[in-house]
């Protein structure tokens, strides 16, 4: 008698098999459909599962995108020593309103561009002239007191100080870009204040000028 080969076939199979040569064909139809299903069905889980894994996005950095824009927000700021030195020797006032328009305007027009929401751009730029001239007028107030630490020149600030706040505006527009995506984040708030105190500026007055900088570029605000 010829036997049929049974090491390929489960060990579930073969004592259904066994019971067929008994007569019970019902039990072998339905033993073959249940290991045929099972066989069919046990891969699909780890073809799912290696589909989500493949798929999945990394989570945004938020403390890298924050980072980046307060070194840009402190860099910018870094040049009211500048800017106040030209304002003292040529007695010109703080304010002013037609550059300040321009800045915004500026800073509007590539937030456009960069698919960047506009009214949000112009907030954040808004904060930059209002702590540059923060410190400017701290500056400007102690050389006055102590004309000994004025600055003995006046820079060029058309060769200067624009062209650095030219390049700055466009960077700081892109990585406000970046920072759109988290700006919502819990976490947003927590990581710049972390890279605020991490950030090297060159005078007190701008240090403490820094808060009003980077007051909206998390929803909750640096202080939250």
């Amino acid at each position: 008698m010829t036997t049929s080969p049974v090491t390929r076939t489960p060990r579930r199979c073969i004592v259904t098999v066994g019971l067929g040569a008994l007569g019970l064909s019902a039990a072998v139809l339905t033993s073959l459909v249940g290991c045929a299903a099972e066989s069919g069905t046990a891969a699909a889980p780890s073809s799912s599962r290696a589909t989500t894994s493949s798929s999945a996005s990394p989570e945004p950095d938020t403390a890298a995108a924050a980072r980046a824009v307060v070194a840009l927000v402190a860099e910018r700021l870094d040049t009211a020593p500048e800017v106040a030195a030209a304002k003292y020797h040529s007695g010109e006032p703080v304010e002013d309103a037609a550059r300040e328009r321009t800045v915004l305007d500026t800073a509007r027009t590539a937030a456009e561009r960069d698919h960047v929401d506009p009214d949000w751009v112009e907030a954040v730029f808004a904060d930059q002239i209002e702590a540059s001239k923060q410190a400017q007028t701290a500056l400007l107030d102690e050389w006055t007191r102590h004309p000994d630490r004025a600055p003995a020149e006046a820079p060029d600030l058309t060769t200067t100080v624009r062209p650095t706040l030219d390049r700055i505006t466009t960077e700081l527009v892109s990585g406000l870009a970046r920072l759109q995506d988290v700006r919502d984040d819990p976490s947003c708030a927590r990581d710049l204040r972390r890279a605020a105190g991490a950030v090297h500026v060159s005078d007190a007055p701008v240090r403490q000028a820094l808060p009003t900088a980077i007051e909206h570029l998390c929803t909750a605000g640096p202080g939250h």
